[in-house]
C-alpha cells in the first residue's frame, strides 16, 4: 500500500523490487571488488554481508518462503 496513492498495482511493486535488487547487485559487486579483488578490506566485506542481509529482506517481499534460507546463507559470511 502506498501512503499517498492507496494501493499500488502488483506489477509496479514487482518492478520496484526488481530495480532494488539490481541496485543491490551493483553495490555488492563494487563491495566485493574493493574487499577482495583490490586487496583485503574488512569494511568492504562487511558492507557486502550487510547488502546480502538487505537482499534477503527484499527477496522476502517477493517470495516470503525463500527469505529464511537467504538470511541463513548471509550469516555464513559473518563467520568467515
Amino acid at each position: 500500500m502506498d501512503a499517498f496513492n492507496g494501493f499500488v498495482p502488483r506489477s509496479a511493486r514487482a518492478e520496484w523490487v526488481s530495480e532494488l535488487l539490481r541496485a543491490i547487485d551493483q553495490a555488492q559487486w563494487l563491495a566485493w571488488r574493493i574487499g577482495v579483488v583490490e586487496g583485503h578490506n574488512p569494511q568492504a566485506l562487511m558492507l557486502y554481508v550487510e547488502l546480502e542481509l538487505i537482499r534477503a529482506e527484499v527477496e522476502a517481499m517477493r517470495r516470503p518462503s525463500d527469505a529464511l534460507r537467504n538470511i541463513a546463507s548471509a550469516g555464513e559470511w559473518l563467520e568467515k
